[in-house]
């Protein structure tokens, strides 16, 4: 069981580390297609992918290669979170405990998003990028600690 439990936080961390690098590859495909059908085709292809799970506003969205990453700042800042805490996850959790946290640590991380994304949508400010990250970072740290448990609970009842 216990070994079934570490290949299967092996395969979440590697699919994660994937879809996380498609985020890079968006940017760096439409640069090179800028001069070559082929990376421009596959660049429009990944964005598409990323588009059902982020709105991709270029307002809204950090620049690499001179083009929009694949997500928003806050969506890259919630998938950077999510990303640290894998990896930092064994260190502080073991992977065969599957309880999660007390709710209220989930509610503080939440809410400084929360209140950015709340006070923006209804026009009290403009947020920036910067704090879109940081508050998407905060919130996808912490929620990996509740996802990642529930995942490799279910995921280990399949593999007994």
């Amino acid at each position: 069981m216990k070994r079934n439990i570490k290949k299967i936080y092996i395969l979440i961390a590697i699919s994660f580390i994937i879809f996380y690098i498609g985020i890079f590859l968006a940017p760096y495909t439409a640069y090179l297609g800028e001069h070559s059908d082929i990376f421009r085709l596959i660049s429009i292809y990944i964005y598409t992918i990323y588009s059902p799970i982020c709105h991709q506003l270029p307002q809204r969205s950090f620049f690499i290669f001179g083009h929009k990453m694949a997500v928003c700042a806050r969506c890259f800042g919630i998938y950077t979170g999510i990303l640290l805490g894998i990896f930092i996850y064994p260190f502080i959790k073991n992977l065969n405990d599957f309880k999660v946290p007390n709710k209220i640590y989930l509610i503080v991380a939440l809410t400084p998003m929360a209140i950015d994304g709340t006070t923006q949508l209804i026009g009290l400010r403009e947020s920036f990028n910067e704090l879109r990250f940081i508050t998407g970072f905060i919130a996808g740290f912490v929620v990996i600690f509740y996802i990642l448990p529930i995942f490799l609970k279910i995921l280990s009842k399949y593999l007994e």
